[in-house]
């Protein structure tokens, strides 16, 4: 029976570095693979990460946009208003100055007894709180004529009063007004509110009145009346019963400007005028 040689010492020598070689080009091949599913799989994840990021910026835009109009503009719109038309009626009650004239040679005096006068509006909305539109008024008013004293240097051209009225008489004059109007402020509930308006301020039919001495019903001045450039400014309160239904109460000054002809010099032309005025106002029609 042979007897088993040992191994060659070389075979001895080599056999175990081949073993570990063999696993070093395993590891190496397998740490490859690693690399490459890592290289491969890199760009997916930049990919995401990228598209992500470039989300969130432009959300960040977005809402920087929507910040900076809204300081730019002070605030947000106003609301469309509940009804694209609004129409007011009620009463106003006026404190008039004494105004000179010219063509009846005298100054008509109002006293200090509110004129009464009835008024309307037709107005269109421009936003919630703001209109634009026109007003009206009417009123048959008292006065006192009371003579104009003239200088022979510069005498008069006008007819003279009737003889009733040479010492001063009692007359009555239909009041117009007719203006354009601007207003502002508030919607529902209680609220303040601004009016601005700009027209003319007629005076027709002045004649004298029945219980002055003398023959009534004369008439004064014009045939077809006298009408003054005249403006006014007001504030008040209103307050909304419902989106279409509000009640105000107005509180407003105002000027005018008489003809100046045939008046005496140093007499001037120019007269005021204080109202107070409630109006109860109806919204209707759509905004468009």
């Amino acid at each position: 029976m042979r007897e088993s040689q040992p191994a060659s010492p070389r075979r001895a020598a080599l056999h175990p570095a081949s073993r570990a070689g063999t696993r070093y080009d395993d590891a190496r091949h397998d740490d490859a693979r690693h690399d490459d599913a890592r290289y491969d799989g890199a760009p997916r994840h930049g990919r995401r990460r990228f598209a992500r990021a470039l989300g969130a910026a432009a959300i960040a835009t977005c809402l920087c946009a929507n910040s900076l109009a809204a300081q730019i503009r002070g605030g947000p719109a106003a609301r469309r208003p509940d009804a694209g038309w609004w129409f007011s009626g009620g009463a106003a009650a006026m404190i008039l100055n004494d105004i000179s004239d010219g063509a009846t040679r005298s100054t008509w005096k109002f006293g200090s007894d509110p004129l009464w006068q009835m008024r309307g509006t037709l107005e269109k909305a421009l936003d919630e709180a703001t209109t634009i539109g026109i007003s009206a008024g009417y009123g048959v008013v008292d006065l006192t004529l009371s003579p104009l004293t003239y200088s022979a240097a510069k005498p008069p051209t006008s007819p003279v009063l009737p003889t009733q009225c040479a010492a001063g008489c009692d007359a009555q004059t239909q009041l117009w007004t007719l203006m354009g109007q601007f207003r502002s402020g508030g919607t529902s509930g209680f609220h303040t509110l601004f009016e601005a308006a700009g027209g003319m301020t007629g005076f027709r039919d002045m004649r004298v009145r029945a219980d002055s001495a003398g023959v009534a019903g004369v008439a004064l001045g014009p045939e077809k009346g006298q009408y003054d450039i005249s403006g006014t400014l007001g504030a008040g309160f209103g307050y909304g019963l419902s989106s279409n239904l509000h009640i105000a109460l107005v509180q407003e000054f105002g000027m005018g400007w008489h003809a100046k002809s045939d008046l005496p010099d140093g007499v001037g032309r120019t007269w005021r005028v204080r109202t107070t005025r409630a109006s109860l106002r109806f919204g209707f029609g759509s905004h468009r």
